[in-house]
């Protein structure tokens, strides 16, 4: 005797999985023909969208390094040889 379960399975479930594989098999093919016909322009966007951010990262890094040498501009020779010698108002060397 089949079980309740078992039963149930045979009436209900086993149809409709077999439904949605079906299903799924189709969805592949469908995706497989895509891909062998496109696979050029999906691999040429795949790289454009990488070098896109690897552009935006090395432009960050290098805009993070330019302020980096500007926070040595307090202590060059331009603001540490400024001697004004107690002459207030006297421009900046040349």
């Amino acid at each position: 005797m089949y079980s309740l379960r078992r039963r149930l399975k045979w009436k209900y479930w086993y149809p409709i999985s077999i439904e949605i594989e079906f299903r799924l098999r189709q969805f592949r093919r469908f995706v497989d023909k895509l891909y062998r016909k496109y696979w050029r322009y999906i691999f040429a966007a795949f790289i454009v969208f990488w070098l896109f951010i690897a552009y935006t990262r090395m432009s960050y890094d290098y805009s993070l390094i330019h302020n980096y040498a500007n926070l040595d501009a307090p202590f060059s020779d331009y603001y540490t040889k400024w001697n004004t010698e107690g002459k207030p108002g006297q421009d900046p060397p040349k």
